[in-house]
């Protein structure tokens, strides 16, 4: 299975997106910092447009270009497994993490800038890999896509531990499922039972599908 982060196992976000401070050109982080597993994945299918080697800021880095016309830059690298031109998708081994460039410690440093490709016009990389966009650790596990997840419902996050269960009440058997976890929305307020309104829900990681109260996530 594959994902849209760039990291496997278990990381850690340092710096969130839209951080403000002087330490940014912009006066705001325009991507998201991440410590974890060395080895770094692309986070979409699409090619290599660009490689930077001992750049003043983002030192070694590569930039991919995603079918939908986004640029996906990964920054700080130590070492870059692929050239210009390369296609490449997910499940792409496309480099190392490092401490090259403008940075206080080894880590990845991941933005995501529209079409325009100009520092500073970008998307949240958080919402698009399906993470809290939040300091913290975080396991890879949860965050798994299938081939396709344009027939899915809504992506959302879990912000506290919560019951998955069977039908649509508090009586029925239930499996627990931790904050972070991501699942998709497949029906809206399906039933009111108990106090609560339940929605029809699909846990992203492993495909049980099942009920929950729909005040738990984000």
């Amino acid at each position: 299975m594959a994902t849209n982060l760039p990291l496997t196992g278990t990381f850690n976000v340092t710096c969130e997106y839209k951080r403000k401070g002087n330490s940014w050109i912009a006066g705001w982080h325009t991507g998201i910092d991440l410590t974890g597993s060395d080895t770094i994945y692309a986070t979409c299918d699409g090619t290599v447009t660009r490689i930077g080697l001992n750049d003043d800021s983002y030192g070694n880095f590569i930039v991919v270009k995603a079918t939908n016309g986004k640029y996906h830059w990964f920054c700080h690298l130590s070492r870059i497994d692929v050239k210009e031109n390369q296609t490449v998708n997910r499940l792409s081994k496309i480099g190392i993490m490092g401490n090259t460039g403008n940075t206080t410690g080894k880590h990845l440093h991941y933005e995501i800038r529209n079409e325009s490709n100009k520092y500073a016009d970008n998307i949240n990389p958080a919402e698009y890999m399906g993470i809290p966009n939040k300091v913290g650790t975080y396991d890879s596990k949860n965050y798994q896509i299938g081939e396709s997840t344009t027939t899915e419902g809504k992506l959302k996050t879990l912000k506290r531990n919560t019951n998955l269960r069977e039908e649509p009440n508090t009586k029925s058997n239930a499996t627990l499922y931790l904050e972070n976890t991501t699942l998709y929305v497949l029906q809206k307020s399906v039933a009111v039972a108990d106090g609560y309104t339940w929605d029809k829900v699909r846990i992203r990681v492993n495909g049980k599908e099942g009920y929950m109260i729909n005040k738990n996530y984000k």
